[in-house]
């Protein structure tokens, strides 16, 4: 028992867990029914894409890379697949196109970013300015609509309980364990505490980059299907927030902007942070006009409250019993 404590006490996505607790405790007094199955199958459905988006956002944080370009992806990809789907395309053909656009995206930035050695920020600034010009292009107004369906499957459960989104976290989830059962995995976590030591010893950290943003780009139009899935409509303008969000999201989950640090765990306990603060604010009802500025304050108090757990976790496990004094055991 003392060992399960003391490793889910180390667990670098722990303070995010408490922030959810904490958060869910205040909901559930303000939101009927918060714990039912009804609730969470619609809170899922309105989250799972900034959950899977933070997923996606994790991969290169981990390298000590960032990528710009996510919210990008998640409305081109929207907007391919409805825009494919009214022309007269089938839907899994229409998705298996917004997906591959996704890749495509992915590989760009593997390529500017690993080979050419552009700084992560600025290339996935001018990669994103890309994705969303081009959604624009495909679609300048919001419209169009997919096989009804396919948004009911989505907003339904499948196994009887298990909400449908699910699926989709899923998937994202299994793509990391892929990683971590890889020498990649390690390498990943290896070039963000340290990329000019890891390049040193041999390890192809060119191909990690590469292959970390291929994996972001596949994951965010992941995201975008799901998000399909909940509007049922093309918007070209509907990745713009994602982006930050799932930036804040890997934070709050402990995820080091530094790199090396963190796991996609915390991505998600971070997401559903977001999610629980969002739903928050709906419920006690607080105006428009100051909708942004308290969900700002609400996500920068979980930045400094995961902050502030994580470091009374390393103070806790620093033991000075451990260090013995230069002269020999004191009397």
């Amino acid at each position: 028992m003392n060992t399960f404590k003391r490793k889910l006490l180390n667990w670098s996505s722990f303070p995010s867990l408490v922030l959810i607790i904490a958060l869910s405790v205040i909901n559930s007094f303000l939101i009927p029914h918060f714990f039912s199955m009804s609730y969470i199958s619609s809170f899922l459905t309105s989250y799972t894409p900034l959950i899977i988006v933070a997923m996606a956002q994790t991969f290169v944080l981990l390298g000590r890379g960032i990528d710009l370009s996510v919210g990008g992806i998640i409305s081109l990809v929207n907007v391919i697949v409805v825009t494919l789907f009214g022309q007269g395309w089938s839907f899994p053909s229409a998705i298996a196109v917004g997906i591959l656009a996704g890749i495509i995206i992915g590989v760009l930035n593997g390529i500017v970013i690993g080979f050419l050695r552009v700084t992560p920020l600025l290339a996935t600034l001018a990669t994103t300015s890309v994705a969303a010009g081009a959604a624009l292009w495909i679609m300048p107004f919001p419209g169009g609509s997919v096989p009804i369906e396919y948004v009911m499957w989505y907003q339904s459960n499948v196994i009887g309980f298990l909400p449908t989104p699910l699926l989709f976290i899923i998937i994202s989830i299994l793509i990391w364990f892929i990683w971590k059962a890889t020498p990649a995995g390690l390498q990943l976590y290896s070039m963000g505490r340290d990329i000019q030591k890891t390049y040193v010893s041999g390890v192809p950290v060119v191909w990690i980059q590469f292959y970390t943003y291929v994996s972001s780009g596949f994951i965010s139009a992941i995201a975008a299907i799901a998000l399909t899935g909940n509007t049922g409509a093309g918007d070209p303008l509907v990745g713009n927030t994602y982006t930050l969000f799932a930036v804040a999201a890997a934070v709050i989950g402990s995820v080091s902007l530094m790199g090396g640090s963190g796991d996609i765990f915390g991505a998600i306990f971070g997401a559903v942070f977001l999610g629980l603060a969002f739903s928050l604010i709906y419920a006690i009802q607080i105006p428009s006009t100051y909708q942004d500025l308290t969900s700002g304050v609400i996500v920068l108090l979980g930045i400094i409250g995961a902050s502030l757990m994580k470091k009374r976790k390393r103070t806790f496990s620093f033991k000075p019993s451990h260090i013995k004094p230069i002269g020999g055991n004191q009397p």
